[in-house]
Protein backbone atom coordinates (compact mmCIF):
# COMPACT_ATOMS: atom_id res chain seq x y z
CA UNK A 1 0.00 0.00 0.00
CA UNK A 2 1.14 3.55 -0.71
CA UNK A 3 0.30 6.78 1.06
CA UNK A 4 -0.79 9.69 -1.07
CA UNK A 5 2.50 11.50 -1.65
CA UNK A 6 2.65 14.89 0.05
CA UNK A 7 6.23 15.96 -0.55
CA UNK A 8 8.04 16.35 -3.87
CA UNK A 9 6.34 13.35 -5.37
CA UNK A 10 7.95 10.88 -2.98
CA UNK A 11 6.05 7.63 -2.53
CA UNK A 12 5.96 6.21 0.97
CA UNK A 13 5.11 2.59 1.59
CA UNK A 14 2.83 1.81 4.50
CA UNK A 15 3.44 -1.18 6.76
CA UNK A 16 0.90 -3.98 6.48
CA UNK A 17 1.02 -4.40 10.24
CA UNK A 18 1.02 -1.31 12.43
CA UNK A 19 1.24 -0.40 16.10
CA UNK A 20 -1.84 1.74 16.77
CA UNK A 21 -1.23 4.38 19.40
CA UNK A 22 -3.34 7.40 20.23
CA UNK A 23 -0.47 9.73 21.05
CA UNK A 24 2.67 10.84 19.26
CA UNK A 25 5.93 8.98 18.71
CA UNK A 26 8.55 10.92 20.68
CA UNK A 27 12.30 10.56 20.12
CA UNK A 28 14.24 12.08 23.03
CA UNK A 29 17.99 12.56 22.67
CA UNK A 30 19.84 12.93 25.97
CA UNK A 31 22.86 14.61 24.47
CA UNK A 32 26.19 13.24 25.67
CA UNK A 33 24.84 10.53 28.00
CA UNK A 34 26.61 7.24 27.27
CA UNK A 35 27.02 4.02 29.19
CA UNK A 36 30.34 3.72 30.99
CA UNK A 37 32.47 0.67 31.48
CA UNK A 38 32.38 -0.95 34.95
CA UNK A 39 35.62 0.74 36.01
CA UNK A 40 34.33 4.20 35.16
CA UNK A 41 32.00 4.65 38.13
CA UNK A 42 34.04 7.31 39.94
CA UNK A 43 33.75 9.68 37.00
CA UNK A 44 30.27 8.69 35.81
CA UNK A 45 27.91 11.58 36.44
CA UNK A 46 24.99 9.42 35.29
CA UNK A 47 25.69 6.72 37.91
CA UNK A 48 26.56 9.15 40.70
CA UNK A 49 23.49 11.33 40.14
CA UNK A 50 20.10 10.57 41.65
CA UNK A 51 18.07 9.63 38.56
CA UNK A 52 14.98 7.73 39.77
CA UNK A 53 12.97 8.30 36.60
CA UNK A 54 15.63 7.07 34.19
CA UNK A 55 16.45 4.19 36.53
CA UNK A 56 12.80 3.11 36.57
CA UNK A 57 12.42 3.50 32.79
CA UNK A 58 15.57 1.48 32.21
CA UNK A 59 14.51 -1.30 34.59
CA UNK A 60 11.05 -1.50 33.04
CA UNK A 61 12.43 -1.52 29.50
CA UNK A 62 14.87 -4.29 30.40
CA UNK A 63 12.08 -6.33 31.96
CA UNK A 64 10.03 -5.96 28.76
CA UNK A 65 13.13 -6.57 26.62
CA UNK A 66 12.78 -3.08 25.17
CA UNK A 67 16.28 -1.91 26.08
CA UNK A 68 19.62 -2.25 24.31
CA UNK A 69 23.00 -0.60 23.78
CA UNK A 70 23.76 1.19 20.51
CA UNK A 71 27.04 2.18 18.91
CA UNK A 72 27.45 5.93 18.42
CA UNK A 73 31.04 6.30 17.29
CA UNK A 74 33.45 5.18 14.60
CA UNK A 75 32.25 3.39 11.50
CA UNK A 76 28.69 3.10 12.86
CA UNK A 77 28.22 6.83 12.24
CA UNK A 78 30.47 7.21 9.20
CA UNK A 79 33.71 8.19 10.96
CA UNK A 80 37.07 6.88 9.75
CA UNK A 81 38.16 4.55 12.58
CA UNK A 82 36.88 2.90 15.73
CA UNK A 83 39.01 5.31 17.73
CA UNK A 84 36.94 8.27 16.49
CA UNK A 85 34.55 9.56 19.12
CA UNK A 86 31.01 10.28 18.08
CA UNK A 87 29.68 13.82 18.17
CA UNK A 88 26.35 15.59 18.04
CA UNK A 89 26.57 16.44 14.34
CA UNK A 90 27.22 12.97 12.99
CA UNK A 91 24.92 11.52 15.63
CA UNK A 92 21.97 13.61 14.53
CA UNK A 93 22.83 13.05 10.86
CA UNK A 94 22.58 9.33 11.61
CA UNK A 95 19.33 9.66 13.57
CA UNK A 96 17.66 11.68 10.84
CA UNK A 97 18.98 9.82 7.81
CA UNK A 98 18.91 6.17 8.85
CA UNK A 99 21.98 5.60 6.71
CA UNK A 100 25.71 5.42 7.41
CA UNK A 101 27.16 8.40 5.57
CA UNK A 102 30.87 9.04 5.07
CA UNK A 103 31.26 12.04 7.33
CA UNK A 104 33.44 15.14 7.16
CA UNK A 105 36.56 13.65 8.69
CA UNK A 106 36.38 10.57 6.49
CA UNK A 107 35.78 12.61 3.35
CA UNK A 108 38.74 14.85 4.11
CA UNK A 109 40.95 11.86 4.85
CA UNK A 110 40.02 10.24 1.54
CA UNK A 111 40.96 13.31 -0.50
CA UNK A 112 43.72 14.86 1.58
CA UNK A 113 45.41 12.32 3.86
CA UNK A 114 45.04 8.95 2.10
CA UNK A 115 45.60 10.23 -1.44
CA UNK A 116 46.57 13.24 -3.53
CA UNK A 117 43.09 13.54 -5.02
CA UNK A 118 42.62 17.02 -3.57
CA UNK A 119 45.36 18.24 -5.93
CA UNK A 120 43.07 17.42 -8.86
CA UNK A 121 40.24 19.69 -7.71
CA UNK A 122 39.54 23.09 -9.20
CA UNK A 123 39.46 24.74 -5.80
CA UNK A 124 43.00 23.54 -5.08
CA UNK A 125 44.07 25.36 -8.21
CA UNK A 126 41.96 28.42 -7.38
CA UNK A 127 43.40 28.80 -3.89
CA UNK A 128 46.67 26.99 -3.34
CA UNK A 129 48.19 27.26 -6.79
CA UNK A 130 46.96 30.87 -6.96
CA UNK A 131 48.93 31.68 -3.79
CA UNK A 132 52.07 30.07 -5.24
CA UNK A 133 51.81 32.00 -8.51
CA UNK A 134 50.99 35.34 -6.88
CA UNK A 135 53.47 34.82 -4.01
CA UNK A 136 50.73 35.37 -1.43
CA UNK A 137 50.53 34.02 2.10
CA UNK A 138 48.14 31.23 3.02
CA UNK A 139 46.59 31.55 6.47
CA UNK A 140 45.38 28.32 8.08
CA UNK A 141 43.19 28.66 11.16
CA UNK A 142 41.12 26.29 13.23
CA UNK A 143 41.18 23.84 16.10
CA UNK A 144 44.63 22.46 16.93
CA UNK A 145 44.18 18.92 18.24
CA UNK A 146 43.63 15.32 17.27
CA UNK A 147 40.29 15.12 19.06
CA UNK A 148 38.63 14.31 15.76
CA UNK A 149 35.46 16.31 16.45
CA UNK A 150 36.10 19.57 14.60
CA UNK A 151 39.52 18.93 13.08
CA UNK A 152 42.49 16.58 13.17
CA UNK A 153 46.20 17.26 13.37
CA UNK A 154 46.91 14.61 10.72
CA UNK A 155 44.86 16.61 8.23
CA UNK A 156 46.72 19.81 9.07
CA UNK A 157 49.99 17.94 8.58
CA UNK A 158 48.89 16.66 5.16
CA UNK A 159 47.60 20.08 4.13
CA UNK A 160 50.84 21.86 5.11
CA UNK A 161 52.90 19.21 3.31
CA UNK A 162 50.88 19.46 0.10
CA UNK A 163 50.90 23.26 0.19
CA UNK A 164 54.68 23.25 0.54
CA UNK A 165 55.02 20.86 -2.39
CA UNK A 166 52.99 23.29 -4.52
CA UNK A 167 55.61 25.97 -3.90
CA UNK A 168 53.79 28.37 -1.59
CA UNK A 169 56.57 30.14 0.32
CA UNK A 170 54.55 31.72 3.15
CA UNK A 171 52.09 29.89 5.40
CA UNK A 172 50.81 31.37 8.66
CA UNK A 173 48.92 29.15 11.10
CA UNK A 174 46.48 30.61 13.64
CA UNK A 175 45.80 27.73 16.06
CA UNK A 176 42.83 27.59 18.41
CA UNK A 177 43.58 25.60 21.56
CA UNK A 178 41.13 22.78 22.23
CA UNK A 179 40.99 21.45 25.81
CA UNK A 180 37.44 20.27 25.16
CA UNK A 181 37.70 17.26 22.85
CA UNK A 182 41.15 16.46 24.27
CA UNK A 183 42.59 16.86 27.83
CA UNK A 184 41.94 20.37 29.16
CA UNK A 185 45.59 21.43 29.42
CA UNK A 186 47.10 19.54 26.48
CA UNK A 187 47.46 22.61 24.28
CA UNK A 188 51.21 23.04 24.65
CA UNK A 189 51.77 19.49 23.37
CA UNK A 190 49.98 20.41 20.14
CA UNK A 191 51.81 23.73 19.90
CA UNK A 192 55.10 21.80 20.09
CA UNK A 193 53.90 19.40 17.38
CA UNK A 194 52.89 22.31 15.15
CA UNK A 195 56.17 24.17 15.67
CA UNK A 196 58.12 21.04 14.67
CA UNK A 197 55.94 20.54 11.59
CA UNK A 198 56.57 24.11 10.43
CA UNK A 199 60.26 23.96 11.31
CA UNK A 200 60.68 20.81 9.23
CA UNK A 201 59.13 22.53 6.21
CA UNK A 202 61.40 25.57 6.59
CA UNK A 203 64.48 23.34 6.83
CA UNK A 204 63.47 21.38 3.73
CA UNK A 205 62.68 24.42 1.55
CA UNK A 206 65.06 27.33 1.20
CA UNK A 207 63.34 30.70 1.45
CA UNK A 208 60.12 29.33 2.99
CA UNK A 209 58.55 30.98 6.03
CA UNK A 210 56.00 28.71 7.71
CA UNK A 211 55.10 30.08 11.15
CA UNK A 212 52.46 30.63 13.84
CA UNK A 213 50.88 34.10 13.67
CA UNK A 214 48.28 34.21 16.43
CA UNK A 215 45.91 32.06 18.43
CA UNK A 216 43.68 31.65 21.47
CA UNK A 217 41.17 29.34 23.12
CA UNK A 218 38.36 27.87 21.04
CA UNK A 219 35.62 29.04 23.43
CA UNK A 220 37.05 32.55 23.59
CA UNK A 221 38.03 33.13 19.97
CA UNK A 222 36.15 32.50 16.70
CA UNK A 223 34.33 29.20 17.37
CA UNK A 224 30.92 30.50 18.40
CA UNK A 225 27.84 28.79 16.98
CA UNK A 226 24.20 29.62 16.30
CA UNK A 227 24.86 33.32 16.91
CA UNK A 228 25.26 32.86 20.66
CA UNK A 229 28.19 35.25 21.12
CA UNK A 230 29.47 37.23 18.14
CA UNK A 231 32.06 38.91 20.36
CA UNK A 232 33.98 35.60 20.27
CA UNK A 233 34.13 35.80 16.50
CA UNK A 234 35.12 39.47 16.47
CA UNK A 235 37.83 38.86 19.06
CA UNK A 236 39.37 36.03 17.07
CA UNK A 237 38.98 37.86 13.76
CA UNK A 238 40.82 40.93 15.01
CA UNK A 239 43.57 38.76 16.51
CA UNK A 240 44.11 36.80 13.29
CA UNK A 241 43.46 39.39 10.58
CA UNK A 242 44.69 42.59 12.23
CA UNK A 243 47.16 41.26 14.81
CA UNK A 244 45.24 43.15 17.51
CA UNK A 245 44.38 42.24 21.10
CA UNK A 246 41.69 44.27 22.84
CA UNK A 247 42.83 46.09 25.97
CA UNK A 248 40.20 44.25 28.04
CA UNK A 249 42.31 41.10 27.62
CA UNK A 250 45.49 42.74 28.92
CA UNK A 251 44.91 42.24 32.64
CA UNK A 252 46.87 40.78 35.58
CA UNK A 253 50.13 41.17 33.66
CA UNK A 254 49.01 39.36 30.52
CA UNK A 255 50.74 41.09 27.58
CA UNK A 256 48.86 39.59 24.61
CA UNK A 257 51.86 40.03 22.30
CA UNK A 258 54.63 37.45 22.58
CA UNK A 259 57.72 36.21 20.75
CA UNK A 260 56.16 32.78 20.18
CA UNK A 261 52.97 30.84 20.81
CA UNK A 262 54.52 28.70 23.52
CA UNK A 263 55.52 31.72 25.58
CA UNK A 264 52.01 33.15 25.27
CA UNK A 265 50.30 29.97 26.43
CA UNK A 266 52.74 29.37 29.26
CA UNK A 267 52.24 32.92 30.57
CA UNK A 268 48.45 32.60 30.35
CA UNK A 269 48.62 29.33 32.28
CA UNK A 270 50.69 31.02 34.99
CA UNK A 271 48.34 33.99 35.29
CA UNK A 272 44.96 32.28 34.71
CA UNK A 273 45.27 28.60 35.71
CA UNK A 274 41.49 28.29 35.99
CA UNK A 275 40.86 29.12 32.32
CA UNK A 276 42.37 25.97 30.78
CA UNK A 277 43.00 25.69 27.05
CA UNK A 278 39.52 26.27 25.68
CA UNK A 279 39.27 29.70 27.35
CA UNK A 280 42.90 30.72 26.78
CA UNK A 281 43.14 34.48 26.05
CA UNK A 282 44.09 35.51 22.52
CA UNK A 283 47.73 36.07 21.61
CA UNK A 284 49.67 37.59 18.70
CA UNK A 285 53.20 36.54 17.77
CA UNK A 286 55.45 39.57 17.20
CA UNK A 287 58.99 40.20 15.97
CA UNK A 288 61.86 41.79 17.90
CA UNK A 289 60.35 45.23 17.29
CA UNK A 290 56.94 44.20 18.60
CA UNK A 291 55.25 44.04 15.20
CA UNK A 292 52.80 41.19 14.39
CA UNK A 293 54.41 38.66 12.05
CA UNK A 294 51.27 37.07 10.62
CA UNK A 295 48.52 39.57 9.81
CA UNK A 296 46.28 38.94 6.81
CA UNK A 297 47.26 41.21 3.93
CA UNK A 298 45.68 42.17 0.59
CA UNK A 299 45.17 39.18 -1.69
CA UNK A 300 46.07 36.56 0.92
CA UNK A 301 44.34 33.16 1.07
CA UNK A 302 42.53 32.19 4.28
CA UNK A 303 41.49 28.57 4.90
CA UNK A 304 39.46 27.22 7.81
CA UNK A 305 40.92 23.81 8.66
CA UNK A 306 37.85 22.68 10.65
CA UNK A 307 35.56 20.19 8.97
CA UNK A 308 32.61 20.33 11.36
CA UNK A 309 30.06 22.93 10.42
CA UNK A 310 28.38 24.42 13.47
CA UNK A 311 31.34 26.41 14.81
CA UNK A 312 32.64 27.30 11.36
CA UNK A 313 29.59 29.06 9.90
CA UNK A 314 29.89 32.45 11.62
CA UNK A 315 33.54 33.12 10.79
CA UNK A 316 32.79 31.97 7.23
CA UNK A 317 30.04 34.57 7.01
CA UNK A 318 32.56 37.23 8.04
CA UNK A 319 34.95 36.36 5.22
CA UNK A 320 32.22 35.64 2.66
CA UNK A 321 30.66 39.07 3.09
CA UNK A 322 31.95 41.22 0.18
CA UNK A 323 34.62 43.70 1.26
CA UNK A 324 32.54 46.54 -0.21
CA UNK A 325 29.61 45.72 2.08
CA UNK A 326 29.19 46.44 5.78
CA UNK A 327 29.25 43.27 7.85
CA UNK A 328 26.21 43.46 10.17
CA UNK A 329 27.70 41.96 13.34
CA UNK A 330 30.84 44.07 13.74
CA UNK A 331 33.10 46.51 11.91
CA UNK A 332 35.82 44.57 10.10
CA UNK A 333 37.80 47.80 9.60
CA UNK A 334 37.66 49.07 13.18
CA UNK A 335 41.36 48.34 13.75
CA UNK A 336 42.77 49.02 10.28
CA UNK A 337 41.31 48.83 6.76
CA UNK A 338 39.96 45.37 5.98
CA UNK A 339 42.43 43.72 3.55
CA UNK A 340 41.32 43.75 -0.08
CA UNK A 341 40.92 40.69 -2.25
CA UNK A 342 41.04 38.02 0.47
CA UNK A 343 40.32 34.55 -0.93
CA UNK A 344 38.50 32.47 1.71
CA UNK A 345 37.68 28.76 1.71
CA UNK A 346 36.45 26.26 4.24
CA UNK A 347 37.84 22.77 4.37
CA UNK A 348 34.25 21.68 3.70
CA UNK A 349 30.94 23.32 2.86
CA UNK A 350 29.50 23.95 6.32
CA UNK A 351 25.87 24.62 5.36
CA UNK A 352 24.68 23.09 2.09
CA UNK A 353 21.33 24.89 2.17
CA UNK A 354 22.63 28.44 2.60
CA UNK A 355 25.87 27.67 0.73
CA UNK A 356 28.28 28.67 3.49
CA UNK A 357 31.08 29.14 2.69
CA UNK A 358 31.02 30.05 -0.97
CA UNK A 359 34.24 28.10 -1.58
CA UNK A 360 35.58 24.92 0.01
CA UNK A 361 38.34 22.41 -0.66
CA UNK A 362 36.47 19.11 -0.11
CA UNK A 363 32.93 18.50 -1.44
CA UNK A 364 30.33 17.64 1.26
CA UNK A 365 28.57 14.30 1.79
CA UNK A 366 25.33 13.85 -0.08
CA UNK A 367 22.49 12.84 2.25
CA UNK A 368 19.20 12.20 0.46
CA UNK A 369 15.84 10.68 1.38
CA UNK A 370 16.09 11.65 5.03
CA UNK A 371 13.32 10.60 7.39
CA UNK A 372 11.78 14.07 7.56
CA UNK A 373 11.10 13.94 3.81
CA UNK A 374 9.42 10.55 4.15
CA UNK A 375 7.32 11.70 7.10
CA UNK A 376 6.21 14.82 5.22
CA UNK A 377 5.48 12.72 2.14
CA UNK A 378 3.21 10.59 4.32
CA UNK A 379 1.34 13.73 5.39
CA UNK A 380 2.30 13.33 9.05
CA UNK A 381 3.02 16.29 11.30
CA UNK A 382 6.31 16.86 13.11
CA UNK A 383 7.44 18.99 16.03
CA UNK A 384 11.10 19.54 17.00
CA UNK A 385 12.51 21.48 19.94
CA UNK A 386 15.88 22.16 21.57
CA UNK A 387 17.77 25.01 23.14
CA UNK A 388 20.12 27.11 21.03
CA UNK A 389 23.20 24.97 21.64
CA UNK A 390 21.51 21.97 20.00
CA UNK A 391 18.74 23.50 17.92
CA UNK A 392 20.71 22.98 14.71
CA UNK A 393 20.98 19.31 15.59
CA UNK A 394 17.22 18.62 15.67
CA UNK A 395 16.78 20.66 12.49
CA UNK A 396 19.79 21.20 10.17
CA UNK A 397 21.78 18.05 10.98
CA UNK A 398 18.69 15.85 11.42
CA UNK A 399 17.56 16.88 7.95
CA UNK A 400 20.78 15.94 6.16
CA UNK A 401 22.62 19.27 6.53
CA UNK A 402 19.83 21.44 5.18
CA UNK A 403 18.48 24.58 6.82
CA UNK A 404 14.82 25.38 7.26
CA UNK A 405 11.68 23.28 7.26
CA UNK A 406 11.00 20.39 4.90
CA UNK A 407 7.34 21.45 4.76
CA UNK A 408 6.10 24.53 6.63
CA UNK A 409 2.53 23.19 6.65
CA UNK A 410 3.46 19.94 8.36
CA UNK A 411 6.38 20.92 10.59
CA UNK A 412 7.08 23.21 13.50
CA UNK A 413 10.57 23.73 14.97
CA UNK A 414 11.06 25.73 18.18
CA UNK A 415 14.27 27.07 19.67
CA UNK A 416 14.74 28.00 23.33
CA UNK A 417 17.50 30.61 23.65
CA UNK A 418 20.43 29.21 25.67
CA UNK A 419 22.36 30.88 28.44
CA UNK A 420 25.84 32.05 27.34
CA UNK A 421 28.53 29.36 27.26
CA UNK A 422 30.17 30.93 30.29
CA UNK A 423 27.08 30.14 32.40
CA UNK A 424 26.97 26.40 31.64
CA UNK A 425 28.86 25.20 34.72
CA UNK A 426 27.05 27.64 37.01
CA UNK A 427 23.63 26.67 35.63
CA UNK A 428 23.88 22.96 34.83
CA UNK A 429 20.12 22.69 34.41
CA UNK A 430 20.60 24.98 31.40
CA UNK A 431 17.28 25.59 29.58
CA UNK A 432 16.13 21.98 29.91
CA UNK A 433 13.02 22.91 31.97
CA UNK A 434 11.90 25.42 29.33
CA UNK A 435 12.57 22.96 26.51
CA UNK A 436 10.64 20.29 28.41
CA UNK A 437 7.67 22.62 28.92
CA UNK A 438 7.41 23.26 25.18
CA UNK A 439 7.88 19.57 24.43
CA UNK A 440 5.14 18.48 26.83
CA UNK A 441 2.78 21.13 25.44
CA UNK A 442 3.39 19.75 21.94
CA UNK A 443 2.81 16.17 23.10
CA UNK A 444 -0.48 17.11 24.76
CA UNK A 445 -1.63 19.34 21.90
CA UNK A 446 -2.65 16.44 19.68
CA UNK A 447 -1.28 18.35 16.68
CA UNK A 448 1.74 16.14 15.94
CA UNK A 449 2.28 12.48 15.18
CA UNK A 450 6.08 12.72 15.23
CA UNK A 451 8.09 14.63 17.83
CA UNK A 452 11.81 14.95 18.51
CA UNK A 453 13.75 16.77 21.21
CA UNK A 454 17.33 17.23 22.42
CA UNK A 455 18.24 17.88 26.04
CA UNK A 456 21.75 19.32 25.83
CA UNK A 457 22.93 19.08 29.44
CA UNK A 458 24.96 15.87 29.40
CA UNK A 459 27.16 17.13 26.58
CA UNK A 460 27.42 20.85 27.28
CA UNK A 461 28.01 20.47 31.02
CA UNK A 462 30.18 17.42 30.38
CA UNK A 463 32.51 19.65 28.36
CA UNK A 464 33.17 21.84 31.41
CA UNK A 465 35.10 19.04 33.11
CA UNK A 466 33.21 19.61 36.36
CA UNK A 467 31.92 16.33 37.79
CA UNK A 468 29.82 18.19 40.37
CA UNK A 469 28.10 20.24 37.67
CA UNK A 470 27.58 17.18 35.47
CA UNK A 471 25.89 15.33 38.33
CA UNK A 472 23.51 18.26 38.81
CA UNK A 473 22.92 18.32 35.06
CA UNK A 474 21.91 14.66 35.05
CA UNK A 475 19.55 15.19 37.96
CA UNK A 476 17.96 18.10 36.11
CA UNK A 477 17.60 15.94 32.99
CA UNK A 478 16.02 13.16 35.03
CA UNK A 479 13.39 15.55 36.40
CA UNK A 480 12.61 16.66 32.85
CA UNK A 481 12.31 13.07 31.65
CA UNK A 482 9.78 12.55 34.43
CA UNK A 483 7.60 15.36 33.03
CA UNK A 484 7.95 14.00 29.49
CA UNK A 485 7.01 10.50 30.67
CA UNK A 486 3.81 11.85 32.23
CA UNK A 487 2.81 13.61 29.02
CA UNK A 488 3.40 10.47 26.96
CA UNK A 489 1.38 8.38 29.43
CA UNK A 490 -1.51 10.84 29.35
CA UNK A 491 -1.69 10.88 25.56
CA UNK A 492 -1.06 7.18 24.90
CA UNK A 493 2.08 7.77 22.88
CA UNK A 494 5.48 6.09 22.70
CA UNK A 495 8.72 7.53 24.06
CA UNK A 496 12.11 6.42 22.73
CA UNK A 497 15.13 7.61 24.71
CA UNK A 498 18.68 7.53 23.43
CA UNK A 499 21.84 9.66 23.16
CA UNK A 500 23.91 10.90 20.25
CA UNK A 501 27.28 10.03 21.88
CA UNK A 502 28.89 9.67 25.27
CA UNK A 503 30.37 12.39 27.49
CA UNK A 504 28.90 12.83 30.98
CA UNK A 505 29.53 9.18 31.88
CA UNK A 506 33.31 9.77 31.93
CA UNK A 507 34.15 12.97 33.79
CA UNK A 508 37.32 11.78 35.51
CA UNK A 509 40.30 9.60 34.65
CA UNK A 510 43.11 8.91 37.10
CA UNK A 511 41.86 11.77 39.27
CA UNK A 512 41.92 14.33 36.45
CA UNK A 513 38.89 15.97 34.81
CA UNK A 514 37.83 14.80 31.36
CA UNK A 515 36.07 17.19 28.98
CA UNK A 516 35.84 15.13 25.80
CA UNK A 517 33.29 12.85 24.20
CA UNK A 518 33.73 9.09 24.56
CA UNK A 519 33.56 5.96 22.44
CA UNK A 520 31.08 4.34 24.81
CA UNK A 521 27.76 2.92 23.63
CA UNK A 522 24.54 4.80 24.28
CA UNK A 523 21.24 3.52 25.70
CA UNK A 524 18.09 2.85 23.73
CA UNK A 525 14.93 2.72 25.82
CA UNK A 526 11.36 2.26 24.61
CA UNK A 527 8.65 3.46 26.99
CA UNK A 528 5.29 2.33 25.65
CA UNK A 529 2.53 2.46 28.30
CA UNK A 530 0.17 0.46 26.08
CA UNK A 531 2.67 -2.21 25.08
CA UNK A 532 0.88 -5.55 24.69
CA UNK A 533 3.53 -7.63 22.96
CA UNK A 534 2.70 -6.41 19.43
CA UNK A 535 6.40 -6.14 18.65
CA UNK A 536 9.77 -7.12 20.04
CA UNK A 537 13.22 -5.61 20.09
CA UNK A 538 15.44 -7.36 17.56
CA UNK A 539 18.78 -5.60 18.13
CA UNK A 540 20.49 -8.94 18.75
CA UNK A 541 19.82 -9.95 15.15
CA UNK A 542 21.40 -6.78 13.73
CA UNK A 543 25.07 -6.58 12.87
CA UNK A 544 26.47 -3.79 15.06
CA UNK A 545 23.26 -1.96 16.01
CA UNK A 546 23.79 1.79 16.09
CA UNK A 547 22.10 5.17 15.92
CA UNK A 548 21.12 4.73 12.28
CA UNK A 549 18.84 1.83 13.28
CA UNK A 550 16.66 4.18 15.33
CA UNK A 551 15.38 5.93 12.18
CA UNK A 552 13.59 2.93 10.72
CA UNK A 553 12.31 2.23 14.22
CA UNK A 554 10.41 5.50 14.65
CA UNK A 555 9.22 5.25 11.04
CA UNK A 556 7.79 1.81 11.87
CA UNK A 557 5.99 3.24 14.90
CA UNK A 558 4.51 5.84 12.52
CA UNK A 559 3.32 3.06 10.19
CA UNK A 560 5.95 3.75 7.53
CA UNK A 561 8.15 1.08 5.97
CA UNK A 562 11.73 2.34 5.83
CA UNK A 563 13.47 2.28 2.43
CA UNK A 564 15.64 -0.75 1.69
CA UNK A 565 18.83 1.34 1.89
CA UNK A 566 18.06 2.35 5.50
CA UNK A 567 19.60 0.42 8.35
CA UNK A 568 17.21 -2.14 9.85
CA UNK A 569 14.59 -1.22 12.43
CA UNK A 570 15.25 -2.16 16.05
CA UNK A 571 11.74 -3.58 16.38
CA UNK A 572 10.05 -6.52 14.72
CA UNK A 573 6.27 -6.50 14.46
CA UNK A 574 4.63 -9.75 15.58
Amino acid sequence: MVFSPAYQGMKVEKLEKTIPREGPIVTLVLDGVGISKPDGKDGDAYIIAETPVLDELTAEAKARKLFCHLKAHGSAVGLPTEDDMGNSEVGHNALGAGQIIAQGAKLVNQLLVDSDDILKTQNWADFIEYAAKKDKSIHLFGLLSDGGIHSHFDQLTALVSKIAATGVRSVIVHPLLDGRDVPPTSGLEYIDMLEKLLEDVNKAHSGFSYRIGSGGGRMHCIMDRYGSDWSMVERGFNTMVHGHIDESELVSGYKGYYCCAKAAVEHARELFPEKKDQYNPPFVVVDSEGKPIGMVEDGDVVININYRGDRAVEISQVFDCPETEKFPQFDRSAIRPYPKGIKYAGLLEYDSETKIPKSFLVPPPSISSVSSELICAAGLRTYAVAETHKFGHVSFFWNGNRSGLIDDKLEKYEEVVSYPNSETEKKPEMKAPEVTKKLCDAIRSGKFENIRCNLANGDMVGHTGSLEAAVKAMEAVDACVGEIKKAVEETGGVLMITADHGNAEVMMKKGKPVTSHTCNPVPFIIFDPKFAGEYELCADSIDTPGLTNITATFLNFLGIKAPEFYRKSLIKLL
